[in-house]
């Protein structure tokens, strides 16, 4: 058995602390991994892999253990499980455009502040699982300018980037007549001054999917988490 302790390091992106052991004495070789980080700059950090540059942007903070088996494979991921939680502060998520996907599906183009920035966001916090090479969260806590989201859902870290997420978003708008007509017949409700409906994410990390959310099967998940 070996084991380090990476005492807190600083740098421009951000800071980090934690213990890292291997265990040699098996067939395979298995390593546990334990990380506090802090400033971390997101899109530099996405940056160093092959395709993850453009996908995020942000100051990310938050707790990681990992443990699993150091496999010289395609999959590298495919042993490994870990948990932890991250909060992700004023940057964006280019590729899925929150605010305008989710404009579409309540119909509206014209929603106050969330109409301005179709990607950004104040405050991404989730909780993690890693397990068969997927990343799952039971509570995601997405706060964008004029956008609020509660949502849960996974995704695929063995290659294929498909995505299975499903929550509520609440969308700051003005109270009218016309917002309550198309409200009702969008399947959303109008509640102080803020429309709120079921939503589902398919499709992959590059080409998300959109689509309304099944009634109170995923508004009752979003709420339990709250």
């Amino acid at each position: 058995m070996f084991s380090s302790r990476m005492s807190k390091r600083k740098s421009m992106a951000g800071s980090a602390a934690g213990e890292l052991s291997f265990d040699l004495s098996g067939k395979n070789a298995n390593f546990k991994a334990t990380a506090r980080i802090s400033g971390i700059n997101v899109a530099q950090l996405l940056a160093a892999f092959p395709s993850g540059g453009g996908k995020m942007s942000g100051k990310m903070e938050g707790d990681v253990r990992l443990a699993g088996e150091i496999a010289h494979s395609l999959r590298p991921l495919a042993g490994v499980r870990g948990a932890g939680h991250l909060t992700v502060r004023n940057g964006q998520l280019p590729s899925l455009k929150l605010n305008a996907n989710l404009m579409k599906l309540a119909h509206f183009n014209d929603l106050g502040p969330a109409r301005n920035d179709p990607s950004a966001f104040s405050l991404i916090t989730a909780d993690l699982e890693l397990a068969d090479q997927r990343i799952s969260s039971n509570v995601i806590d997405i706060d964008g300018y004029g956008v609020d989201v509660d949502g849960s859902g996974s995704v695929s870290v063995s290659g294929s980037d498909v995505l299975s997420y499903r929550g509520l978003a609440e969308i700051t708008t003005k109270e009218s007549f016309f917002t309550n007509a198309v409200a009702r017949l969008s399947g959303a409700t109008l509640r102080n001054g803020k429309l709120q409906f079921p939503f589902r994410i398919g499709g992959t990390i590059d080409s998300p999917v959109f689509t309304k959310g099944e009634g109170d099967k995923d508004v009752d998940a979003a709420q339990n988490h709250r």
